[in-house]
């Protein structure tokens, strides 16, 4: 791999006397993201504190917004990768230049809404606090779910049972959780640096997942601020949901031990052996493509699953 990267100094980041001066170091991750990355980086203009740095890691991306965006904010700082590193890799090499106290993961089709200072603040002032994160909003302004439970054997069976209603939460204070969605996730960077910042065996999706869960486990809580709020264009599709569960498998040969771990991975085979049967049944009853394309979707992702049992975990 190469890379090459565009050291620029922020002119904020000099007047406040360099490295020991910045605060927040936000990073992106983007491919192929010229839809999203300028207004994302206009709202960071916008809402990030004065002296924060933005660091942009880019995936080999063929679409010129890596180019746009030096262009048109020359303060961030550009890192190129001659592949798709993914999202934990591109988080990864984004964060060893990272100088900030606080680093925030950003996904780059999001906006900042409001201030971050205020977030900022809460987690500088909860020092039993590692990592947090606050209201995600979909396109239509709709609150949706962005923290979740950790993964036991039956919410591995029903998968959506592990998010957690935004309704079930109220507006006025912070909450304990177990995990947070990676679009928006606020984190001391001592603490990132500790835990080796995200496992880069996942290529993408649960990353945040096993980060959250270390964060616990090195003895910090998570949060979930529902006052302040950001705003997520990114959806999922069922077509990917052989990356997701590949991902779901690595984490339980993770953090799962004995029957437990491979009660889990059955249930993930299980799991998607039938919704594929399933899905199919109903492909055959009512000609829907949408139908046919899920249940190829979960017969890759058995398939997936397969591979990767068969190669011995070792991924």
């Amino acid at each position: 791999m190469t890379t090459s990267a565009d050291t620029t100094p922020d002119a904020t980041v000099r007047s406040r006397g360099g490295s020991d001066a910045v605060r927040l170091s936000i990073l992106l991750v983007n491919y192929n993201g010229m839809r999203y990355l300028e207004p994302c980086l206009e709202s960071i203009r916008c809402y990030a504190p004065v002296g924060s740095e933005v660091i942009l890691e880019d995936n080999a991306s063929t679409d010129g917004s890596p180019e746009v965006a030096q262009e048109r904010f020359p303060h961030i700082q550009v890192i190129r990768s001659d592949r798709n590193l993914g999202f934990s890799a591109g988080n990864n090499l984004a964060g060893k230049s990272a100088r900030g106290r606080f680093l925030l993961l950003l996904n780059t089709d999001t906006l900042l809404l409001e201030p971050l200072a205020p977030v900022i603040d809460w987690l500088e002032s909860h020092v039993d606090y590692g990592a947090l994160t606050i209201s995600m909003l979909d396109g239509q302004r709709v609150l949706r779910a962005c923290t979740g439970r950790f993964p036991t054997v039956p919410r591995l069976a029903l998968l959506r049972s592990m998010l957690v209603a935004p309704e079930t939460y109220g507006a006025e204070q912070a909450y304990d959780v177990d995990w947070m969605q990676g679009s928006f996730l606020l984190i001391r960077s001592d603490l990132w640096r500790a835990l080796d910042g995200l496992d880069e065996r996942y290529f993408m999706y649960a990353e945040d997942l096993d980060l959250s869960k270390r964060v616990h486990d090195a003895g910090f809580r998570c949060a979930y601020l529902p006052q302040w709020k950001y705003l997520h264009w990114g959806g999922f599709s069922t077509s990917r949901f052989p990356n997701l569960l590949c991902s779901f498998s690595i984490y339980v040969d993770k953090h799962m031990l004995g029957f437990e771990r491979y009660l889990a991975q059955f249930v993930l085979l299980a799991g998607c052996l039938l919704r594929a049967a399933a899905y199919r049944c109903k492909a055959v009853l009512s000609g829907n493509a949408g139908d046919r394309s899920n249940a190829t979707a979960f017969w890759q992702a058995w398939k997936a699953l397969l591979r990767r049992k068969h190669r011995g975990n070792s991924d």
